[in-house]
């Protein structure tokens, strides 16, 4: 008697996340004028890479293993101090797997509205979800946000493998909501494919991080801003 195959159909491939990129983490702490403490976001021009445990000040903890290999090499650290460059292996050769990305709304901690461009999902009365258009006025530039109707962002989810890592099998991710960095990615992986025949998977690239000057919509200021992006040399 045959026995029938039980691997459930359609999957999403997804190795356990095993640390963090980051570009940013919790700053000073503050004390609002309700008495609640909280840290301030602090934006950095260089990567961390982190575990997945968090210390006293509730950032996540540095990998010392990477961080230590990566300084003691002017190709990814030119002053020794910080990581400008990450050597990384990408773990598929589908571009939506390496890169996950979708226009996100929250409210506190609850995703209240998530779509992909064309059509997303609401948060109703009910506690059900609606399906409307996307993008809607809330991806907006200009629009500030309330909180019944909280401003939507674009967010992206890159996951990799780190080639100095001492261990086989888990993947490290990026998160950003940088309309720059979505779009730059998404843009070079599908350069790449294309030179390549179809293939990403184990190619050695880099992640690099770079200054870019933006215009701020609304005030028209001119600021520098961190992109992140992936090179191969």
């Amino acid at each position: 008697m045959n026995k029938k195959n039980l691997t459930i159909k359609n999957l999403t491939a997804n190795l356990p996340e095993r640390g963090k990129i980051k570009i940013g983490k919790k700053g000073e702490l503050k004390t609002s004028k309700s008495g609640n403490e909280f840290r301030l976001p602090q934006k950095l021009d260089h990567f961390l890479i982190t575990t997945m445990e968090r210390g006293n000040d509730d950032n996540f903890l540095i990998d010392k293993h990477i961080h230590d290999t990566l300084l003691a090499d002017k190709k990814y650290s030119p002053d020794g101090k910080t990581i400008t460059r990450i050597p990384i292996l990408l773990l598929f050769n589908n571009i939506e797997l390496n890169f996950q990305t979708q226009y996100s709304c929250f409210s506190g901690k609850t995703m209240v509205c998530s779509g992909d461009g064309e059509t997303a999902l609401r948060l109703n009365k009910k506690d059900g979800r609606d399906e409307i258009e996307c993008p809607c006025n809330r991806l907006d530039p200009e629009y500030k946000g309330t909180p019944n109707d909280p401003k939507c962002k674009i967010n992206g989810v890159l996951s990799v493998f780190i080639s100095c890592t001492k261990n086989v099998g888990g993947a490290w991710k990026f998160r950003t909501t940088s309309f720059n960095t979505v779009v730059g990615i998404t843009s070079t992986l599908a350069f790449f494919q294309r030179i390549s025949g179809g293939h990403l998977a184990g190619i050695p690239f880099n992640m690099v991080i770079n200054p870019k000057t933006v215009i701020t919509p609304g005030t028209q200021k001119t600021q520098t801003i961190f992109v992140v992006g992936i090179e191969y040399d």
